[in-house]
């Protein structure tokens, strides 16, 4: 039966993603910049400073745009978007940013969209700062941290003859702070995005604002494998190495835990950068000083304890044992199967707007002040970002009707494939289609395959009859050879280029069992470049493999393509990897051949009724 094998409809992204990826990635930059130059001057509560920033945000943004749901989205949008550290996830600010989106939304769900709500929903948001930094702190260094914080603050009033003021107070306090600080952001934010509404100015004429595509978002490490696994062996092992510190099984705990962090540096070698943080081996220095001088309260004749020596090393090696999970589990999660999941489960939208998002950080990083001007000139700077946000959103709106279509040719390792798509463009050329792109041919010597030759299928001549079926490239099947019609292109010789071999070169890139010639990626990428758009109606692209899918060999050509153009591209891909390359980029619909199951006259109609009549179609 002759059939399409998959079609995957591209949906553009409602009203609501779009607007969210536009929030959130504001939120990003202004996370990115001003939490940078906080906390590389190591400035006290940073994260209340970041937290009523993002408030005044939210709520300015809640006054322009006013779907339900924003707050939320733009939250999680902007959490993921932590993501961009190059060592590992930043799991804890990533938790704390998502944390503040729901609280907000939560609460202007219940009471509705006014000043009160806002103000209601900002002070709780920035309050669960303090509270987030007192979690972390126990799930790091275990409840020990709070009897030796009760300690040195009785120590420390007793110094100034306060004795009498109980911890409680000190709580309230610093609540009353946290909430009233909250209270102000929301209110600002509230002001400020009715006064932008009030002059309503018209910036969508503007066009110095560019989005600047990549696969950034959650990127990988090409020399790390990834298991889903292994995702599950860590949460185990973390929460089974707490659970045995915690018990009187002191031998067991160091053995299962010394096993599992030398795993972690074995695996995850370079997500542990911040084992090399001098600065986080003097606090814990200064940790196990406190807990060995204040265990006791100082209430004996002596200044040192050795419980408080033995607490300190295991709530050090706790916390250890937590930043070692916490990295390994953020590597994990930067599998591609879990993107790909996350589609299938109905996620897609999510996925969509935060490469909008990605898409646009750069260039708003770029039109903000430094750091120190922003706080100089905050009403400036905000004002700024609103107006720029508009143009942001029809850049994205434009972005989402501006895809090129897919076609997909698949099949196994050495099943055909290549031989497959040399008959459809054979055929389309003979009905007059202007096609561009490469064809990777197979080089095989004495019955077996030592490299790929690549074709430029636009300087190649016609078809040609060929006598024998002898002549058909080895990879092509048995089954096919009384099929196919007895013709294959003849190149000549300045239309090709060795893309590939089997045999070792110092200076080439290895990927699986061949080494990728310079010269012949370097003419796969001028082939595809954006200067030859100009009346094609059809990219062919053999194949979008390995190289691509780490983010080498054409990938960054394939991604300047879907972004300039919506001219249709084939694609030859095998099964293994087809669910991660239409997850890359940002396409349109997709189709999906099999050519054990398809036809090549199938294939045909489907790309001549997506081709679009006149030439080349750019988008402006």
């Amino acid at each position: 039966m002759k059939h399409i094998l998959e079609t995957l409809t591209h949906k553009p992204l409602n009203s609501i993603w779009l607007k969210a990826a536009v929030v959130g990635s504001l939120w990003a930059s202004i996370e990115i910049i001003i939490g940078s130059f906080l906390h590389n001057l190591r400035i006290p509560f940073t994260g209340a400073i970041l937290s009523f920033i993002g408030v005044y945000l939210l709520v300015s943004s809640a006054q322009i745009w006013k779907e339900r749901g924003l707050i939320l989205r733009a939250g999680v949008i902007c959490a993921l978007m932590k993501s961009i550290s190059p060592s590992a996830m930043i799991l804890g600010p990533m938790i704390g940013i998502l944390t503040e989106a729901i609280i907000l939304e939560l609460i202007i769900f219940i009471f509705g969209k006014n000043l009160v709500s806002y103000m209601l929903g900002g002070a709780f948001a920035v309050f669960s700062t303090i509270v987030h930094k007192v979690v972390s702190l126990i799930i790091m260094y275990g409840f020990d941290f709070i009897t030796i914080l009760d300690a040195l603050y009785r120590f420390g009033v007793k110094q100034v003859n306060l004795s009498q003021l109980s911890p409680l107070y000190v709580v309230i306090i610093i609540a009353v702070l946290y909430l009233a600080a909250g209270m102000v952001a929301a209110l600002l934010g509230y002001r400020s995005g009715l006064r932008y509404l009030r002059h309503s100015p018209d910036f969508t004429t503007e066009t110095d604002f560019t989005l600047q595509h990549s696969d950034q978002f959650f990127p990988q490490n090409k020399d790390q494998r990834y298991s889903v696994l292994f995702l599950v062996i860590n949460l185990f092992a973390v929460v089974g190495s707490l659970l045995l510190i915690n018990s009187d099984f002191t031998a067991v705990a160091l053995i299962f835990s010394i096993g599992y962090i030398g795993f972690c540096i074995i695996r995850y070698k370079r997500a542990m950068r911040r084992f090399k943080n001098s600065l986080l081996w003097i606090q814990f220095f200064i940790l196990i000083l406190a807990t060995s001088l204040l265990w006791t309260g100082m209430s004996s004749d002596t200044f040192f304890s050795t419980d408080g020596l033995f607490t300190g090393l295991k709530m050090i090696f706790r916390a250890i044992i937590v930043i070692t999970g916490y990295a390994a589990i953020s590597v994990e999660l930067r599998n591609p199967l879990i993107k790909s999941i996350m589609y299938k489960k109905g996620f897609s939208s999510l996925y969509q707007s935060l490469g909008l998002a990605f898409s646009a950080l750069p260039g708003i990083i770029a039109i903000l002040p430094n750091s120190k001007e922003i706080f100089k000139q905050s009403s400036l700077s905000f004002s700024l970002l609103f107006r720029k946000a508009e143009i942001i959103l029809k850049l994205f709106e434009k972005e989402e009707l501006n895809r090129p279509s897919i076609i997909i040719i698949t099949g196994e390792i050495r099943e055909g494939k290549t031989t497959f798509t040399k008959q459809i463009v054979d055929s389309l050329k003979e009905k007059g289609l202007r096609i561009s792109g490469f064809l990777a041919l197979g080089i095989d010597e004495n019955g077996k395959r030592t490299g790929f030759n690549l074709l430029d299928i636009t300087t190649a001549p016609t078809v040609e009859p060929i006598s024998s079926h002898s002549h058909l490239p080895a990879d092509e099947p048995e089954s096919r050879r009384t099929n196919i019609k007895d013709m294959r292109l003849q190149p000549a010789k300045s239309a090709e280029i060795q893309l590939c071999s089997n045999i070792s070169h110092e200076n080439r890139i290895k990927t699986g069992h061949y080494y990728f010639n310079p010269d012949g990626l370097k003419k796969g990428k001028e082939i595809l470049s954006e200067n030859n758009i100009n009346d094609i109606q059809l990219f062919v692209i053999d194949e979008v493999g390995p190289l691509e899918i780490n983010n080498q060999g054409w990938a960054s050509s394939i991604e300047t393509l879907c972004k300039v153009s919506i001219i249709p591209q084939l694609w030859v891909v095998r099964k293994s990897l087809v669910k991660t390359a239409v997850r890359k980029w940002n396409t349109g619909n997709i189709w999906i051949f099999d050519i054990k199951q398809d036809s090549i006259d199938l294939v045909i109609k489907k790309i001549q009724e997506i081709i679009p009549e006149k030439a080349a179609g750019v988008s402006q």
